[in-house]
């Protein structure tokens, strides 16, 4: 079971994203997308599930054609960390972790003991579980950050589409986050495709990687042969130094002045 992208093209405003790229997100793998400001990978990421359409090609889902799927059976298969979400009505921070059971609860009917339970329990793995009572308004924008990612383990779709979901957070909450995100999609054998700025982060959490280069060009395949100083250097047009020992690889640009 997988997310395949079949010669996909896809442009924005006349700019080309990709040309004619072909991928497979398999479960169980933890997918890292990076590219420069403007390179397209919000719109790549929205395109994956229908949010957004392509220019060319095709894209499966488990074996069907996504726009095949009905837009229920795609929010009960995947969900989106978008990278800003903004709480526009009043709510316990419980009230509004529960919108992930959504897509499974009939019409009028009210979320099930177990979907409240898979609430608090998502809310206890993000640390979030003795504010649940809180308002979503008194939060911070750190909080608010576990808070969605609290709603998407609550929803518990088979691909994670997560747009930047180290933003507002301090450096032990990314590891914190991103640690939790590994070992769900190993355990759970879910797929999780992440867009991410950092080339530490990606290396240490991600076992895939996605480059979008500039005219449509990518690279993609695993971590370790991917992410290199040459291809980074590349990617954001700067210089980077690649820094090995026995335990760690580290990427650090080299501005010039």
């Amino acid at each position: 079971m997988s997310l395949q992208l079949c010669d996909i093209s896809l442009s924005i405003a006349q700019k080309t994203i990709v040309q004619q790229l072909n991928i497979t997100f398999n479960r169980g793998e933890f997918w890292g997308v990076m590219g420069v400001n403007g390179a397209g990978k919000t719109t790549l990421l929205r395109s994956l599930i229908g949010l957004y359409d392509i220019d060319d090609g095709m894209i499966h889902l488990d074996g069907k054609n996504i726009k095949d799927y009905k837009r229920l059976e795609l929010a009960q298969l995947s969900g989106m960390m978008h990278q800003e979400y903004e709480y526009n009505f009043p709510s316990t921070v419980l009230e509004a972790t529960l919108i992930g059971r959504h897509p499974f609860i009939e019409n009028w009917q009210w979320e099930s003991a177990e979907d409240t339970q898979q609430a608090y329990d998502a809310l206890e793995t993000v640390g979030l579980l003795d504010l649940s009572d809180r308002m979503v308004n008194t939060l911070s924008g750190g909080e608010k950050r576990r808070l969605n990612l609290a709603t998407l383990l609550t929803q518990n779709p088979d691909y994670y589409l997560l747009d930047e979901p180290v933003n507002h957070l301090d450096l032990k909450a990314q590891l914190e986050m991103l640690s939790l995100l590994k070992t769900h999609f190993k355990q759970a054998n879910h797929c999780g495709i992440m867009v991410i700025h950092d080339p530490n982060l990606a290396y240490r959490y991600c076992d895939h990687i996605l480059l979008l280069l500039n005219n449509g060009h990518y690279l993609s395949g695993q971590t370790k042969d991917i992410l290199n100083k040459e291809n980074l250097s590349e990617l954001y047009d700067c210089p980077v130094h690649q820094i090995n020992d026995a335990q760690h690889t580290l990427f650090v640009p080299l501005a010039s002045v």
